[in-house]
């Protein structure tokens, strides 16, 4: 599948298949231009070396070893710079052919009702639209039968074909596409949708199949932390020459640092360090990764002050079963009142959200009745 135009999420630090403007289908947040790479920053895989010597290392180590140990790979796996915030590929347990993205470029140029339906698995997933246009397909499924709360994140073996049974998508079967987006519908139903990167001839479509869905909820996990800096607060008003101070700076003495799970059901806190003015927290999933708030698909982190009414920038790096969350301490500085002073602590709410995911098997062949 070819490329095509993309839109970014400052709230979800996320791509999305959409054009600047429009709003974000996970947060609602306004979409923007996809910005350059941050300049001065190590490249994603620093971070994903970083958690695999973590998850290689945790298993041998006792509860304090094991502390130590993460403080120690932290402080040595970013010493570099800032960590950077990744879009995470499909998990491994996903198709090498993969489709990871979603175009929904150029006007629409047609659109087909159909209202065909197929029952399997224990769902009813019903073929509703498609609607072509200048280099995109999109097309609108209804799936009945998902637990409340649940939504569609990807299919699985989409095939489309004509009256004489032959493929009208360029590469055949598509073994994975995740869906452009999935929200409730009348009943217990889930209405959602997936896009195709060129348009298909609508008039030929005779039947449409799929060889699983992938079904996914919200979890998410809640951090609260305390900082206390009294050097970083004075000098967090941003000029140039805190600027310079603060990319020499090294060590804190002095510096006061606590993180705790506040809701953790499905990950925990392995470790944590404040190492050259950055709160670094490493966190392990409690299950498989896909049923945990540290699952890839959709994950964000939030990061606010201590009554929830500023965000702050922070990053989340690890696409296996334990990933570091990275904050900045001057933002949190930055956030907190000029009437404070400098020993007062600096508390922060980290939460982590994603969504989890589990495979639904069935053969879905969704055509015209008596076709």
């Amino acid at each position: 599948m070819g490329g095509g135009r993309q839109a970014w999420c400052p709230r979800c630090d996320e791509l999305r298949s959409a054009r600047p403007g429009g709003s974000c289908p996970v947060c609602g947040r306004e979409l923007l231009a996809v910005p350059t790479a941050r300049p001065g920053q190590p490249q994603p895989r620093l971070a994903d070396r970083a958690a695999g010597r973590l998850r290689a290392l945790l298993p041998a180590a006792g509860a304090v070893g094991a502390a130590l140990l993460v403080l120690a790979i932290v402080a040595s796996g970013f010493a570099a710079g800032r960590l950077t915030r990744t879009t995470p590929s499909a998990p491994a347990a996903a198709p090498t052919s993969t489709v990871a993205g979603f175009i929904d470029e150029g006007p629409e140029t047609g659109r087909r009702d159909f209202n065909w339906e197929a029952q399997g698995g224990g769902l009813m997933v019903e073929l509703r639209s498609l609607t072509v246009g200048t280099g995109f397909t999109r097309m609108e499924l209804r799936v009945d039968g998902v637990r409340r709360g649940r939504a569609v994140s990807a299919l699985q073996h989409l095939r489309i074909r004509d009256a004489d049974g032959g493929d009208l998508l360029a590469d055949g079967e598509i073994a994975r596409i995740d869906t452009a987006g999935s929200r409730p519908a009348p009943g217990d139903g889930i209405d959602t949708e997936v896009v195709l990167d060129r348009p298909i001839d609508l008039r030929a479509v005779a039947a449409v199949e799929l060889g699983g869905l992938t079904v996914g909820r919200n979890v998410r996990g809640r951090v609260g932390g305390t900082l206390v800096d009294r050097e970083l607060r004075r000098r967090s008003t941003g000029t140039p020459e805190d600027a310079r101070w603060l990319a020499k700076r090294r060590d804190c003495p002095g510096c006061q640092f606590r993180v705790t799970c506040t809701d953790c059901t499905t990950m925990r806190i392995v470790g944590s360090a404040y190492r050259r003015s950055r709160v670094l927290i490493a966190i392990e999933a409690l299950d498989r990764v896909e049923l945990t708030a540290l699952n890839p698909s959709r994950r964000r982190v939030l990061v606010t002050d201590e009554n929830g009414y500023t965000e702050l920038p922070a990053w989340i790096d690890g696409s296996g079963g334990a990933a570091v969350i990275s904050i900045a301490g001057e933002q949190l500085a930055a956030a907190w009142p000029d009437s404070a002073r400098d020993s007062d602590p600096m508390d922060f709410n980290v939460l982590i959200e994603a969504l989890t995911e589990q495979p639904v098997r069935g053969s879905w062949t969704i055509r015209q009745a008596g076709g």
